[in-house]
């Protein structure tokens, strides 16, 4: 499993590193401090977004990190989005419907497994069990900082 967890650990930090400018730096008697933000996963509230759906998420400047909790049927809808978007299942599994090579595929991802979906790129899940998926947007979505929810999440409901 610690295996799993460093994969999950630098796809994200190679993520954000790729796609980020450097940071603003500071330095203050050779201590370089910049907007450092923390979060607690285990301390955030669940919102419910859909039937069997729950999300708790956080953002930075140039990214997200999503953990979704899947009851099994759990359904989210096809929809795409102008955001490259790295899935990981944490446990469980997933079917999704997305496009590869030109044409509709389905694919099993299962706890351990990583999907990765380029911007603009169709997609939809259906929890094949009990699932916890941690996704990674770059950049962050701009659809999800208002509180309503996209139109295609509406159809889980």
């Amino acid at each position: 499993m610690n295996f799993k967890i460093t994969l999950a650990a630098l796809a994200v930090i190679t993520i954000f590193t790729s796609n980020s400018v450097k940071a603003q730096v500071t330095t203050i008697d050779s201590v370089a401090t910049s907007k450092v933000q923390h979060f607690n996963f285990d301390d955030m509230e669940s919102e419910t977004i859909g039937k069997g759906i729950k999300r708790k998420w956080f953002h930075g400047e140039k990214g997200q990190m999503t953990i979704f909790n899947l009851e099994k049927g759990a359904h989210i809808p096809w929809h795409q989005h102008p955001n490259e978007q790295i899935t990981y299942i944490m446990s469980g599994s997933v079917k999704i419907k997305t496009i590869i090579d030109g044409k509709e595929t389905f694919v099993e991802v299962r706890a351990g497994e990583v999907i990765v979906f380029p911007e603009n790129v169709p997609h939809e899940f259906w929890a094949l069990e009990k699932t916890v998926d941690l996704d990674v947007h770059v950049p962050v979505r701009q659809d999800w900082l208002s509180k309503e929810l996209p139109d295609y999440l509406k159809k889980s409901k």
